[in-house]
């Protein structure tokens, strides 16, 4: 017997090896492995035509009485003495939702049908640790009998035999307080008990709770067949010494059958505890696990940051003994001197000795809107450590990166100076601060939506800046200013040439590049009208959606404004240039 050859079976449990009688009517036979099982195990009733069925079996009046976990279905043809016969079967998985006596109803496969089949259903206690054997035991036990809601746990399931078994599988529990997956290959060795070795065989389960409180883990069942002492008179080849290479013994299993048996463990019961911080506010997302790591990686390794052009950065937080339906979404906010536009979400897991490690990757482009020093804010997650029960904070630390703007980082103080009529204060909650959309808003928006509602706070925020400076300022004062602007027709129009040709290929985010270098050279927003900031901001949203828009036919419009507003600025500078053309012909 190859022990490594253990399998188990999801679908069905046999709490017996007895069959019962079947239930035939039109056509259609109806048994169950078992007439009785214990509440929470599972069993297989099978459904057999006596020819073709011209339809599936109608399952549904099973529900009322049964859990129907899964079906296989399987055909087999004969021919005895020229006569050719032909069938079909189903193997229906069921678990019974109440104890007691219930009847399995008559089931219909198109014209066939089957006769009821009653089925008891009793107390797992009342039920027998072993039938067809004493030479095997089986036990289950977990590490953990308090784990957390969600939280990982291992199971042992361990098997002691000292008896040849032939064939055998390991029948898991099912049920929806929990989830259970096997890890790993099983592990065989061999062990002394009462000065007879036994082999054993251990195979470890991931127990994941999906309920709190009070919750009880069914037996596991080990069914299969043992040698068969009895049936050895009756091979004829008995006494056969074989031929070299074909042992007599190759016949035992031909004339051998086995003697079926089954074994139960006993039932666990463990309590689930929830989140221990939920009452103090400090988890606002549940995250048990072992370990929580925030990590990141730019793409390329080592990038050269520009303004206006997009660089990849991949965030991945990583939880030690989780899955990736418990990990939260990362809030990615903007920053002085840079938008950062969340563009894909990656999951996945990874087995490890230590347990699961669940993995959520966030993909976001890091556009630069200056040149110099920008920081990169931290980015925390609240966990709970599932083994001391603490809350615990993973951080992802602030990075400091450095862009090459269009200006000099030394002169832009001075240039910003000369460009604007006057250095502007910033309201509170103007719509470069991370305080306009608190970040659990922010978290659940899409980065199109994030980007419409901070362009709308943005465009108030000028309105009403711009409209109190008409007041504050005379007229005289403005254009004494504005004269003061220096000539950057040529390097403007150049910038404008580029947006246009990256636009015309499809490559928005090249040409909302030139644009943020245009508007630099342009005096920066505030010399800007609300026009052209809304073109500007609308150029942006098409380039960092999460979803790509065909939006050519809107750029030939945006680039457009961006042209007239550029004539508007070479005559306030009181130079003589040419018409600029439209950028796009009507």
């Amino acid at each position: 017997m190859n022990f490594n050859s253990l399998k188990t079976t999801v679908s069905a449990a046999a709490l017996s090896i007895a069959f019962a009688v079947p239930a035939l009517a039109a056509g259609l036979s109806a048994r169950v492995d078992s007439g009785t099982v214990a509440q929470g195990d599972t069993f297989q009733l099978t459904l057999t035509t006596n020819g073709q069925a011209d339809a599936s079996p109608d399952l549904s009046p099973l529900q009322k009485d049964f859990d129907v976990l899964g079906t296989s279905q399987s055909s087999s043809t004969q021919i005895i003495n020229g006569k050719r016969s032909q069938s079909e079967s189903w193997i229906v998985s069921l678990s019974p939702k109440s104890m007691g006596t219930l009847e399995i109803p008559a089931i219909t496969a198109g014209r066939l049908s089957s006769s009821p089949v009653a089925i008891k259903v009793v107390d797992a206690g009342s039920m027998p640790k072993a039938t067809g054997t004493s030479a095997i035991d089986l036990s289950a036990s977990l590490k953990d009998g308090s784990p957390f809601l969600f939280q990982e746990t291992p199971l042992t399931v361990r098997i002691e035999t000292s008896a040849p078994i032939k064939s055998a599988e390991l029948v898991a529990p099912q049920s929806s307080a929990f989830e259970l997956v096997q890890r790993g290959e099983d592990r065989v060795s061999q062990a002394t008990r009462n000065g007879q070795t036994v082999n054993v065989i251990e195979r470890t389960y991931m127990l994941k709770p999906q309920e709190k409180g009070a919750i009880e883990i069914p037996p596991f069942v080990l069914r299969g067949s043992v040698a068969d002492p009895s049936a050895r008179g009756r091979d004829p080849f008995a006494d056969f010494q074989g031929f070299p290479g074909f042992p007599s013994s190759m016949f035992n299993d031909m004339f051998d059958s086995g003697k079926p048996f089954a074994v139960r463990s006993e039932p666990i019961k463990l309590t689930v505890r929830a989140d221990p911080n939920a009452a103090s506010g400090q988890h606002q997302w549940f995250l048990p696990a072992k370990n929580v790591k925030l990590t990141a990686k730019w793409s390329p390794e080592h990038p050269v940051f520009r303004e206006g052009e997009a660089v990849t950065r991949r965030v991945s937080l990583l939880a030690l003994g989780a899955s990736t339906v418990q990990l939260p979404d990362l809030s990615f906010e903007n920053t002085d001197g840079a938008r950062i536009y969340l563009d894909d979400t990656q999951t996945g897991e990874d087995q490890t000795a230590d347990g699961t490690v669940a993995r959520k990757d966030f993909l976001v482009s890091v556009v630069p809107t200056r040149g110099g020093e920008i920081t990169l804010p931290e980015i925390k997650v609240n966990w709970t450590d599932s083994v001391s029960g603490e809350a615990r904070t993973a951080t992802l630390p602030s990075e400091v990166i450095k862009a090459e703007g269009t200006i000099p980082p030394a002169n832009q103080t001075a240039a910003a100076q000369k460009a604007a009529p006057a250095s502007p204060v910033k309201p509170q909650g103007h719509p470069e601060s991370t305080e306009v959309l608190p970040a659990y808003m922010i978290a659940g928006l899409g980065a199109a939506a994030i980007l419409a509602a901070l362009g709308g706070v943005a465009l108030y925020f000028r309105r009403k800046q711009h409209a109190n400076e008409s007041l504050r300022q005379p007229v005289a004062a403005n254009t004494s200013k504005q004269e003061e602007r220096p000539d950057t027709s040529s390097d403007r129009r150049k910038q404008l040439a580029l947006a246009i040709s990256k636009g015309k290929s499809g490559d928005l985010r090249g040409s909302y590049g030139c644009v943020l270098a245009w508007r630099r050279l342009a005096g920066g927003d505030p010399a800007m009208t609300d026009a052209a900031r809304e073109a500007i901001a609308a150029l942006e949203k098409a380039a960092f959606a999460l979803v790509a828009e065909a939006a050519e036919a809107k750029t030939h419009d945006w680039l457009n404004v961006l042209a007239r507003e550029d004539r508007k600025i070479g005559n306030t500078q009181g130079k003589t240039s040419s018409k600029l053309p439209s950028l796009y012909p009507a």
